[in-house]
């Protein structure tokens, strides 16, 4: 009877031995593997490098709060007080050292104000976070004091926009505040923290504490409603459907009676077989129409606030017209502003476009020279950047000439139709054609609307 040949345990067995010559160990199982271990330190070593590491980030931590609670005047006074002490007993005035005493007096006895640690329940709710310009919004804010102690010298306020409006300290039973958020300009309102600020009365020290999130409310430009017409649009197979018919397209709609000059390769011989008579296809015109809403936001095309804040409610009026008609529209403005040693913008910056308010927020959010290139050059990067653009919207202040104006218009393909929307707030409005280029001037935002009912621009 054969024996089963024997296994060589040693390779399955799992070992630990030193290697001679190196600093190694081994383990060995299928594969034989070398790690080197070095050299371990010493354990008082160790945990006096754990100590050092925690006091240094507990050091840290104390600094960052005593440098968040002392105001200037605090550090003035402590700092005055210590020098004063050193230079009396230097040399032996008493009243220096009389100043440093009192100084240093006055710094405990102010920090007595901060002991404590209060605790409140704050609710922030805003009405709406959504506006027009000129229709304020209301937030409200529920207080509750949960603090064993009532703590003095505490005062509660709130951040709305550029201001801090304060409210009054709260009650244990819990009471609401209304906050009237301003909507006077365009733009994005920070409601919020409610915080609490708790110091001495003689202001050497202050120490804050926030207590609710923050919300954003965007107040929205002025708009105006504008007409629906068909100019800019371009026949394209791959377009919607319109209401006027032609001869040859994609978009099947009747049959009629053959006339003298229709081509004969539209006859539909089917019907001929079954009427008798040469009956001729109708189709669908379909249509696209990509617009581009252009306007920089530097300050070489306007010359005002008010001329910037009237370009953006055109802006605005304009892209909801067009996102209302279900058209292509890009409304482009100038990038920001680059730092030193950028490299020039390649692309303009993009407004988003896929709902009227996602349109409206982003307009909201846009600066007045905030911009690093104007019109001119944005008008390039919009013809380099916008494929498939059929009719374009510059608008501008009162800064530019026409001369100006047909330069910039002469940047995009050959026919796309260009208009220049030229706001100067109190000018009597008109309309130019300066070699196909149609310059619309208005003096209030509602002679937008006048014009293009008048010309049909849009």
């Amino acid at each position: 009877m054969t024996q089963p040949p024997a296994v060589d345990r040693s390779t399955h067995s799992r070992s630990r031995g030193r290697v001679e010559g190196a600093d190694t160990t081994t383990h060995r199982t299928q594969f034989t593997t070398s790690v080197p271990t070095g050299r371990r330190r010493p354990r008082w070593v160790r945990r006096t490098a754990r100590f050092l590491h925690r006091a240094r980030r507990r050091a840290a931590r104390v600094a960052r709060a005593i440098s968040a609670t002392t105001t200037a005047a605090g550090w003035a006074v402590l700092l005055g007080g210590l020098a004063a002490l050193a230079l009396g007993a230097l040399f032996g005035w008493a009243e220096l050292i009389t100043v440093g005493c009192v100084a240093l007096v006055t710094v405990a006895l102010s920090l007595l104000f901060l002991i404590g640690r209060p605790r409140y329940d704050v609710q922030l709710k805003v009405e709406t976070t959504r506006t027009r310009v000129g229709e304020p919004v209301r937030a409200s804010v529920h207080l509750q004091d949960r603090s064993r102690v009532r703590l003095w010298a505490t005062r509660v306020e709130i951040v709305v926009g550029q201001r801090v409006v304060e409210l009054p300290p709260p009650n244990r039973r819990g009471e609401g505040r209304d906050v009237a958020v301003p909507a006077e300009h365009r733009g994005v309102v920070r409601v919020g923290p409610v915080r609490t600020v708790r110091g001495d009365p003689i202001g050497l020290f202050r120490r804050r504490a926030e207590w609710s999130q923050v919300h954003e409310v965007y107040v929205h430009p002025q708009t105006v409603g504008l007409p629906p017409t068909s100019t800019g649009f371009v026949r394209d197979l791959e377009g919607n459907p319109t209401n006027d018919l032609t001869s040859s397209d994609i978009s099947f709609h009747a049959l009629r009676e053959y006339r003298a000059g229709d081509d004969p390769r539209h006859v539909y011989w089917k019907a001929v077989a079954r009427t008798g008579d040469l009956m001729v296809r109708q189709f669908e015109e379909t249509r696209r129409s990509h617009l581009v809403v252009a306007f920089g936001r530097d300050d070489s095309s306007w010359s005002s606030d008010e001329e910037f804040e009237m370009g953006i409610s055109a802006a605005a009026s304009l892209g909801l017209r067009a996102i209302r008609d279900g058209r292509d529209i890009t409304v482009v403005t100038s990038p920001p502003a680059r730092e030193p040693g950028d490299e020039p913008a390649r692309e303009p910056t993009s407004v988003p476009t896929v709902s009227p308010q996602r349109l409206l927020d982003g307009l909201s959010e846009i600066e007045w020279d905030s911009g690093d290139i104007g019109v001119g050059e944005l008008a390039s990067l919009a013809s380099a950047t916008v494929p498939g653009i059929s009719i374009v919207f510059l608008v501008v202040g009162s800064k530019p000439g026409v001369r100006e104006l047909r330069s910039w218009s002469q940047r995009f393909p050959l026919g796309v139709q260009t208009m220049a929307i030229v706001c100067n707030p109190g000018q009597t409005p008109g309309m130019q054609d300066v070699s196909g280029l149609e310059v619309v001037r208005i003096g209030y935002l509602e002679d937008l609307r006048l014009a293009l009912m008048k010309g049909g621009a849009l």
